[in-house]
């Protein structure tokens, strides 16, 4: 490694604990998050609030994993796009 990545490891910050939640925004975009929410109706710079899972539908509401995200557009609003494939058979004997 050189000195400049030596340097930039050595001024990494690692967040500690387990179970713990954390939260991250965007400095060009001050004050994103919403505070004491986490689905707002109105989200601040015309984001779009969406929740990710990590965990199973019956798991406790104290065990569950999820993250908020907060984007630009919608992720299902994406166009879909048709892969071509072909039939598959399988010969059973």
């Amino acid at each position: 490694m050189n000195g400049n990545m030596v340097t930039e490891i050595n001024n990494l910050k690692y967040l500690s604990g387990f179970g713990n939640e954390f939260a991250s925004e965007d400095s060009r975009c001050p004050n994103s998050l919403p505070i004491g929410q986490n689905t707002p109706q109105v989200c601040p710079y015309g984001l779009y609030a969406e929740q990710l899972s990590g965990t199973a539908f019956t798991a406790p509401r104290d065990q569950n994993e999820r993250a908020y995200i907060f984007s630009k557009q919608v992720v299902i609003s994406d166009p879909a796009i048709s892969y071509s494939q072909p039939i598959q058979s399988i010969q059973w004997k």
